[in-house]
């Protein structure tokens, strides 16, 4: 009983660091903004549940105009559907009810500006500095446990357990694990002063059991941070994700999510039956599974859509495409381009609608479906990715290197770190 009261304590105090670190941030940005013209109003709102960037506006009074602007000017950089319940928006008004400044801080080292010029807004995005650390998790299966339950017993994010799980059972049979049988996992994490979580990545994962054979997963990154096949494979470029739809692009910004909203055009609240992917005019689009064209036209809404029926009678749609590819009655295969991104029909800039319809003809969430940029590397990938499997296992060496420390004393797991910032 004391350990455990213990751990709620120091539990207790770690939060009352992060609340008190978050209130410091905030108070400066309120004495920064407070020393802006002295004609300016500071208004302020926080994000609630179920809502979307356009009901935080709302609230704060902006006019439906520069609503408009905010959010257009701010969906190509920021992705507007990572928002959470809590988040702090402030915007600096003159005297006319104009917004002057708008400011969106997701976590307390990275703030998106928009500042109003003659032409509208323009953004800026400011970064604080941040603590990288590489931490190894090492230890073994405990009797009548699981290795998702091991690793929420010392600590770490739920988020980056899941993805341990998600890959290792790709190649793992759990159900046939062993006490004893071992982990090892390689976490990078960022921190803002010294300990309020910011990010985390699972750089790699490893399991060996006497019945299931040694597995590792390395995590690929492909150049850019939005890159579709930003993922974990083998060492010799296999997916580690069951069979799974492909991305309709090769690069994802999502700019709107699926279900309720308030429309950036017509301002009413409306039922989203899709996706919004932020691109470039002209980005290929892709069919995310073999199928036959069922829709292939325009409409004053849609714009140039396409919609593709797959074997299990579900039906992909694609929407506000600069050009379509394919004609009704066509075969396509999973990754063929069917075609470009655009902004036809009622849209605020270039995107792709991405759709999706069950057997039974009903919308569903695409972001439920499980999505996939390539079963295997291949080509300038595979050899990319040959290099940073072997950088990997440098730097789990390296971390490795660091003294070990018991993680708590619920489980043997040990762990050693060090600290990357700057740079590996």
């Amino acid at each position: 009983m004391g350990c455990r009261e213990q751990a709620k304590i120091a539990a207790l105090q770690e939060e009352g660091k992060q609340l008190a670190a978050t209130a410091d941030s905030l108070r400066l940005e309120i004495d920064r903004l407070q020393q802006l013209p002295g004609n300016w109003i500071i208004h302020n709102d926080t994000v609630r549940a179920g809502d979307g960037l356009f009901q935080v506006l709302y609230r704060m009074q902006i006019n439906q105009k520069e609503r408009g602007k905010i959010v257009i000017g701010m969906q190509d950089s920021v992705e507007l559907s990572k928002m959470r319940v809590g988040h702090v928006f402030f915007a600096a008004m003159d005297s006319s009810g104009s917004v002057q400044r708008f400011r969106y801080a997701p976590n307390p080292a990275v703030i998106h500006v928009m500042s109003k010029v003659d032409t509208g807004y323009v953004y800026s995005r400011i970064e604080k500095p941040v603590k990288v650390r590489q931490s190894v998790y090492e230890g073994v299966i405990e009797k009548d446990g699981t290795l998702s339950g091991i690793l929420h017993k010392v600590g770490i994010p739920s988020r980056m357990v899941g993805i341990v799980g998600g890959v290792l059972q790709c190649k793992v049979a759990f159900r046939q694990a062993w006490p004893g049988d071992r982990f090892r996992i390689l976490l990078e994490e960022t921190f803002y002063q010294d300990s309020i979580w910011i990010d985390g990545k699972v750089i790699y994962a490893e399991f060996e059991g006497r019945t299931v054979g040694h597995h590792e997963a390395f995590r690929y990154y492909d150049g850019d941070p939005k890159s579709t096949y930003n993922a974990h494979y083998t060492e010799s470029g296999e997916a580690l994700i069951f069979d799974g739809l492909r991305y309709p692009l090769d690069r994802l910004h999502i700019t709107s999510s699926y279900g309720s909203r308030i429309h950036p055009i017509t301002g009413k609240r409306t039922v989203h039956h899709g996706v919004d992917y932020g691109s470039p005019t002209g980005s290929p689009v892709h069919a995310v599974a073999a199928g036959v064209v069922t829709v292939s036209g325009f409409d004053p809404l849609s714009g140039n859509k396409v919609a593709v029926k797959h074997r299990d009678n579900s039906v992909s749609w694609y929407m506000h495409m600069s050009s379509r590819g394919v004609g009704v009655g066509a075969h396509v295969s999973a990754g063929q381009i069917i075609g470009r991104v655009g902004s036809t029909g009622r849209s605020t800039g270039p995107h792709l609608h991405f759709g999706f319809k069950n057997a039974k003809g009903a919308w569903i969430n695409p972001l439920s479906k499980t999505m996939i940029a390539t079963p295997k590397l291949a080509g300038e990938r595979l050899a990319k990715l040959t290099k940073q499997v072997a950088e990997i296992r440098k730097q789990v060496e390296l971390t490795l290197a660091a003294p070990a420390v018991k993680v708590n004393d619920t489980t043997d797991v040990m762990v050693r770190m060090r600290d990357v910032t700057g740079g590996i």
